[in-house]
Parts: structure tokens; sequence; C-alpha cells
């Protein structure tokens, strides 16, 4: 980018140094200095830039969680999910052994109550066959 002077500023050269040329001499020098500072400051921009730039990044992937970290710590909380995981599927298992068990029993004392009702129905036959009463009421009504 090209600096100038303003118009103003060059005739205030011209009257102080008093001669056009010598003011256009000034005021080319004066401008060439001006472009090599801003040139020079420019280049510094950029480095300074570049510089603040790459100490950011530093900064924020010490400070910031970075995808490689994230990834990192994701893969370790899946791998406790999975173990859990596991935990449950062995204890469901578990609970499957469990649950035929019951079934065993459950069927164990089906039978056993069928047992017990045949068993009770025999006893109370056996006590009605056999008892005295009922024996003399039998025979009286196979006498008629």
């Amino acid at each position: 980018m090209a600096y100038t002077l303003p118009r103003s500023l060059y005739n205030i050269l011209e009257e102080a140094l008093g001669s056009k040329e010598k003011a256009e001499k000034f005021a080319e020098a004066f401008e060439k200095a001006v472009e090599e500072i801003d040139k020079k400051a420019e280049k510094l921009i950029v480095e300074k830039k570049e510089i603040l730039k790459i100490e950011l990044k530093e900064e924020l992937k010490n400070e910031l969680v970075t995808r490689d970290l994230f990834e990192e710590r994701f893969k370790v909380i899946n791998e406790r999910f999975n173990s859990i995981d596991e935990k449950f599927k062995a204890i469901d298992e578990k609970f499957k052994v469990i649950d035929e068990r019951f079934k065993v029993v459950d069927e164990r004392f089906k039978r056993l109550e069928l047992k017990l009702n045949i068993l009770i129905i025999l006893v109370l036959l056996a006590l009605t066959l056999f008892n005295p009463a009922f024996l003399s009421i039998i025979e009286k009504l196979l006498k008629l």
C-alpha cells in the first residue's frame, strides 16, 4: 500500500524548504520511509500472528480436551459399560438357572399336592368304610 502525503502537508514542506524539488525529494523519502516501516510492521504482525497462533493452539491443547484424548476416554468408558453388560448377562444367566430350579420345585409341589389329595380321599374312604355305624347302615340297605 503506497503512502502519499496530503496536499496541505506537501504545501507546508514546500514553504519550509523553499523549493518544490527539495519538498518533492523530502516527500518521496518520507513516503518511502513510511512504506518501509509499514512493510516491516506487516511482516512483524504476520510473524507475531503465527507465534500467537502456535502458542494459543498449544495452550488450548493443554486446557481443552483434544479429539484423541476424548476418544481414548470414550473407549475406556465404553469398555466399562461392556464389562458391566457382561456382568448383567452373567447375572441374567444365573437367574435363568434359578428360574428353572423354581419350575422343577413347582412341578414337585404340584405332584405332591395331587398325592396328598389322593391320600386324603383314601383316608376318608377308609374311615367311612371301616366305621361300624356306616357298616350297619349298609347292611340294612342290602337286606332290603
